[in-house]
């Protein structure tokens, strides 16, 4: 199952598949930077300090980080899963350790997001 996956998913479809996901992603960011606009300066959203954002932008920025979250495991985790079994599979210690690495960078990236969250 692995090799038929791997032969499907050769590195021009893969890049073509990224680049797509990276329009689509840009779009969706321009949208929401758009209505942020629009909801950041209405007097119902904001904070009864008023210091903070609106409840609107905080929401669609949640909704925006778990969307790069998911992004991030599928780029990251997939391929690393898929050569952790590629190197398990034919007993090459190099590729399974490279699909370690990858899986341990994802996961830094992960969490990065988490921390990047916060600090907006």
């Amino acid at each position: 199952m692995v090799s038929k996956i791997s032969k499907t998913l050769t590195s021009a479809k893969f890049r073509l598949a990224v680049i797509r996901l990276a329009i689509t992603a840009c779009t969706i960011a321009m949208a929401m930077c758009n209505s942020i606009v629009t909801f950041a300066d209405n007097a119902e959203n904001t904070d009864p300090t008023g210091l903070g954002g609106s409840n609107t932008m905080n929401s669609m920025v949640t909704v925006v980080f778990w969307i790069v979250r998911i992004i991030v495991l599928l780029i990251g985790g997939v391929p690393g899963i898929i050569k952790i079994v590629q190197g398990q599979s034919d007993e090459n210690p190099r590729d399974r350790n490279a699909g370690l690495a990858t899986i341990g960078i994802t996961g830094a990236a992960f969490a990065a997001t988490f921390v990047v969250e916060k600090l907006i």
